[in-house]
């Protein structure tokens, strides 16, 4: 057993070298970032699902101004009532105004897209814009526990940095989302929080802008509010006995909260209706329509994945093993208990509470993404506070186990999305051959992988064939000679979030059209999808 520990000690002491940590976050980053590069190279940058939407927002924003909410369109001449508008739940909302036309806005929130619309950068390099915040963020947790922990080295936080840089947050990174800047935004308002326990002093301007970026993220992503929310309730259990301490201590980031919660909830409710925005109003409606079995097959799948994700307890049981050892083995300080309070209460909270299969490709934990950020945190504290030596070894062995796991699942992350690219190219270079042709779809599940073709010709929706009919009867007038189409060409998988009378509708629709002006010159297919051209007769 001696010679064990021998060579874990060994193990643990090389890993916890600075330049071997400095090495390490250096080397994924720039792997990160080459592989980012080469996924926005050729014909158009991977952009796919939610993030593409995001794209079209923005562009929206960008071409028509800051107040053009509506559902973005290259040419609204045929379909000036989103009839055939391809992109449906749960990306568009629809509703009729006051003098009866139909009207769309995306679900997403605008202030993300409205911030990108103004920057003087090509949207080709927003995926990467995202990346390299996703980094900061690391930044920003390293040198934050440096601070408020009071290190004399960097060596634990770095440890830390690499455990956050490969976990599964990471997902967000690779795309174009909202919900790095809103751990950016939330990150830093909790680490004021703790620094504020700590009694760290920060001047009064710096806690009201902190206090106002943590508004800001409530409205980036909506689980915001519940870590902001349990973060509240925890200090306010933890400071009962001072409740004016308490009030005088968080004065100014509550201010700074609260005017940013009440600023932005006036613009949202003044231009959507809805002070949290259109994605409040979709996310009650789904939220009310799950029965108790719907709710528990959600729970199930976030903790154990299925054929396409992978679950919490396979990514985390090296995290879920720290956790449950310093439960057993360490005296807790006052930080480490609200810490852990916080992680644990808002990390069930939104697992329980969410209306949604968790998204984001390999890794489907999307919502609880910064309760990671938390688990780093309270690793770091609890690694740094543990004054038994061989207690502190089993500690750091854990967050080396976890930083070897997330390893493997980010490579195979990554590899998952080298495919998505190969044939990613491949349509799109398709696509591009024709660029007069108009793009039909049969199905809304055959629209995660147009990119940014849909920002350089029109794609519709006919998801029967009378609808293909009243579409042809439009193309002919406008003299368009010919046009695409792009389907699935096997049953699509039902997804957890759409109902049952949503797959029938619009996703599991596809047929074999009979065209009365137009015949087929094309017909391929490429790994499961029809790609096909249609010629005016």
């Amino acid at each position: 057993m001696k010679v064990f520990y021998k060579y874990i000690d060994k193990f643990e002491s090389f890993f916890l070298r600075k330049e071997v940590l400095v090495f390490l976050l250096i080397c994924f980053s720039g792997i990160l970032i080459y592989k980012r590069i080469i996924w926005d190279k050729g014909v158009s940058p991977l952009i796919q699902s939610d993030s593409q939407i995001k794209l079209y927002q923005t562009i929206e924003y960008k071409i028509h101004g800051l107040n053009s909410h509506s559902c973005y369109l290259l040419d609204n001449s045929i379909d000036t009532q989103f009839e055939f508008y391809p992109f449906r739940y749960p990306w568009a909302f629809f509703s009729t105004n006051e003098v009866g036309n139909k009207t769309c806005v995306f679900q997403y929130p605008s202030f993300f897209s409205q911030f990108f619309s103004l920057l003087p950068f090509k949207y080709q390099f927003f995926n990467l814009i995202i990346l390299l915040l996703y980094l900061f963020v690391c930044l920003v947790l390293i040198f934050s526990l440096k601070y408020i922990l009071n290190l004399k080295s960097l060596e634990y936080a770095l440890l830390c940095g690499v455990f956050f840089l490969v976990g599964y947050g990471i997902t967000s990174a690779f795309e174009f989302s909202e919900s790095v800047p809103a751990h950016l935004f939330l990150s830093i308002w909790f680490f004021a929080v703790l620094a504020i326990d700590l009694n760290k002093i920060i001047p009064n301007y710096l806690m009201f802008l902190i206090g106002f970026v943590g508004g800001i993220s409530i409205f980036l992503r909506s689980e915001s509010i519940i870590y902001i929310g349990i973060t509240g309730l925890v200090s306010v259990y933890f400071y009962r006995n001072d409740f004016l301490v308490l009030i005088k201590k968080y004065f100014f980031l509550f201010i700074g909260l609260l005017f940013s919660i009440l600023l932005f909830a006036y613009y949202n409710e003044s231009q959507f209706g809805e002070i949290f925005g259109v994605r409040s109003k979709i996310s009650l409606i789904d939220f009310t329509r799950l029965n108790f079995t719907e709710r528990s097959h959600l729970v199930k799948e976030f903790f154990i994945g299925n054929e396409n994700r992978i679950g919490f307890l396979f990514y985390c049981f090296p995290s879920i093993s720290f956790f449950v050892y310093s439960v057993f083995k360490t005296e807790f300080s006052i930080i480490q208990k609200k810490v852990l309070s916080i992680t644990v209460l808002s990390f069930v909270c939104i697992v329980l509470l969410s209306p949604y299969s968790s998204g984001g490709l390999y890794a489907g934990m999307r919502f609880t993404e910064f309760s990671y950020l938390l688990i780093t945190i309270y690793a770091c504290i609890t690694i740094v506070s543990e004054k038994d030596v061989s207690k502190r070894r089993i500690f750091v062995l854990f967050v080396l186990l976890q930083i070897f796991l997330g390893i493997y699942h980010v490579r195979k992350n990554i590899r998952n999305l080298d495919y998505i690219k190969k044939y990613h190219e491949i349509y799109q270079s398709k696509l591009d051959e024709f660029p007069e042709a108009p793009v039909l779809h049969l199905s809304t599940f055959d629209l995660l992988l147009i990119s940014d073709s849909f920002l350089k010709k029109p794609h519709w929706i006919v998801n029967h064939q009378k609808k293909f009919e009243m579409m042809e009867e439009k193309l002919r007038e406008k003299g368009i000679s010919r046009f695409q189409v792009f389907v699935y060409d096997f049953v699509p998988p039902k997804d957890d979030n759409v109902t049952d009378e949503f797959y029938k509708e619009w996703i599991n629709t596809k047929f074999e059209i009979k065209s009365k002006y137009y015949e087929k010159q094309r017909d391929e297919k490429i790994a499961g999808f029809r790609l096909m051209l249609w010629k005016m007769k």
